[in-house]
């Protein structure tokens, strides 16, 4: 339930730390915290009681009550609003464990949105998405438990190879899926981590909100580029030689294709079409898998960008790009790809990519 009015509530997943007897530091990262100081007793019992249970005056009723200044009172309060350690309504603790596997993705999009309501509106909008994988392999299905695990609730795969001892992976497939159909292992894995019973569908990609590219070498394969261009949004995931590569991000008509990315290739080297097109049809594929530790970065890296898509809070990293990590020194580079002049697949009325949150 939101009030209509401001109701103060510190946010109740923030610690409350008392840094000596009258100083109350509230969180523990500057950006997102508050230290009051000259707290006795009685402000102490007020700030406690900022739980949302309370009107903004009744609050301040309360705070003379408690012998505060109320002139103090309302600094204190503008204070910790401008801290962001407020909320801007009220949240019942009781009713956030009733969110029991996704509370923690509730409390992160309630702090990002400053309102439970809007939070529970972006989980809950996470649960209408459907993201088609393609590549039931070590990236692909710890990726879709992660969505799954963060609300996402719905999750078909495409695969038509058999699950091989070596796709085996922390988080996916197991030793003992080995021999069954990749999808057939993929869907069961998802089972492990959610229970939604929407988790699993069965549908073409361009009945999805989102594809994501995880076969080795996929986005160089030209049919593929063509094939995506006009349907709907897709992402690039995969590990090329050891380095993560997340993206591009490809809203069609808006972005930039993969279509934009080859020819920008082309440009820099004229003999890459020939060479990509011997890398879509290299066999021994096995040899191209990633480690377990790549293949766990990939998977969560593409999940976090994914989610950045879906809710709308703020504009992917990889619109246009690519984050890319590799050891030895794991730090994450972002590369752009615009638009390729020789391409025509941005419409000139486009209009710019913005956060829909």
């Amino acid at each position: 339930m939101v009030a209509s009015h401001p109701r103060p509530t510190i946010k109740p997943w923030l610690p409350k730390l008392w840094r000596d007897p009258e100083t109350l530091q509230i969180g523990i990262d500057p950006a997102g915290g508050a230290v009051v100081s000259g707290v006795d007793a009685g402000a102490a019992s007020w700030l406690v009681g900022l739980d949302g249970s309370r009107s903004e005056a009744e609050t301040l009723a309360a705070a003379a009550a408690a012998g505060l200044d109320v002139a103090n009172a309302v600094g204190i309060l503008s204070g910790l609003r401008q801290s962001g350690v407020l909320l801007s309504a009220p949240v019942d603790v009781d009713d956030l464990g009733d969110t029991g596997q996704l509370l923690p993705e509730l409390v992160n999009l309630t702090a990002a949105l400053t309102s439970p309501l809007h939070g529970s509106q972006a989980l809950t909008a996470r649960g209408r998405q459907h993201i088609v994988i393609d590549g039931a392999n070590r990236i692909g299905v710890p990726l879709g438990a992660l969505l799954a695990a963060s609300g996402v609730g719905r999750l078909s795969f495409l695969d038509a190879q058999p699950v091989r001892r070596c796709d085996a992976g922390v988080g996916g497939l197991s030793l003992d899926d080995e021999g069954e159909p990749r999808v057939t292992a993929a869907q069961r894995a998802i089972r492990r981590i959610s229970a939604l019973e929407q988790a699993l569908t069965q549908a073409a990609p361009h009945e999805a909100d989102l594809v994501v590219l995880c076969q080795p070498w996929t986005v160089h394969d030209p049919l593929q580029a063509r094939g995506m261009n006009e349907r709907t949004a897709h992402l690039a995931v995969a590990v090329c030689q050891g380095t993560v590569v997340i993206g591009p991000l490809v809203l069609p008509g808006r972005t930039s294709c993969l279509r934009c990315a080859e020819l920008h290739r082309t440009d820099r080297d004229p003999r890459w079409p020939a060479v990509a097109a011997q890398l879509v049809a290299a066999p021994n594929r096995a040899m191209h898998e990633p480690t377990s530790v790549l293949a766990s970065l990939a998977a969560a890296l593409a999940a976090a960008q994914i989610l950045d898509h879906l809710d709308g809070i703020g504009v992917p990293e990889v619109v246009e790009a690519t984050l890319e990590l590799c050891p030895p020194d794991w730090q994450l580079h972002r590369r752009t790809w615009p638009a390729h002049a020789d391409c025509g697949c941005v419409e000139p009325v486009a209009e710019p990519i913005r956060a829909a949150g």
